[in-house]
């Protein structure tokens, strides 16, 4: 008896926690759908590829819940350079389609590496953090790490 009863009470204490956790992850009852996609190749077939895996999902699953994040560092940060990227105009248009469920980041430490100026980015790319690292805390906050 004293076992059935700290089971139950151990669940309802679990439960009892998580709600809070959960809650952040849900609007409307659907699902808040996290996701972080790695870019480390220079690769316009790929950039295509992922451009495409980011506007389907947001299609089936509605940008209000979806919660993406693009990260880019090494060879991978071309696609936001201004001076060498075919997808600039897909970009443009995703954005808008998008909103603000899509946010892109671009490796510090790959733009001192490439000796790349901060211009030849497009505006709308965050640079604050080192890639790799961005996306081991994004994985820690339980976003789904996808590469395409």
């Amino acid at each position: 008896m004293a076992r059935k009863l700290a089971v139950v009470l151990a669940v309802a204490l679990s439960a009892a926690w998580s709600g809070p956790a959960l809650a952040d992850h849900v609007k409307d009852g659907r699902p808040l759908h996290r996701i972080v996609f790695q870019m480390n190749e220079d690769s316009p077939n790929l950039w295509s590829l992922m451009l495409n895996n980011i506007n389907n999902i947001i299609t089936e699953m509605g940008k209000d819940h979806v919660d993406i994040k693009v990260v880019a560092y090494g060879p991978g940060i071309n696609m936001f350079r201004k001076d060498r990227s075919n997808v600039l105009d897909r970009l443009e248009s995703l954005k808008k389609f998008a909103g603000k469920s899509v946010e892109y980041t671009v490796c510090s430490n790959t733009l001192k590496a490439m000796k790349v100026d901060r211009q030849e980015i497009v505006e709308f790319v965050d640079d604050l953090y080192p890639g790799i690292v961005r996306i081991i805390e994004l994985q820690e906050k339980g976003y789904v790490y996808l590469r395409p």
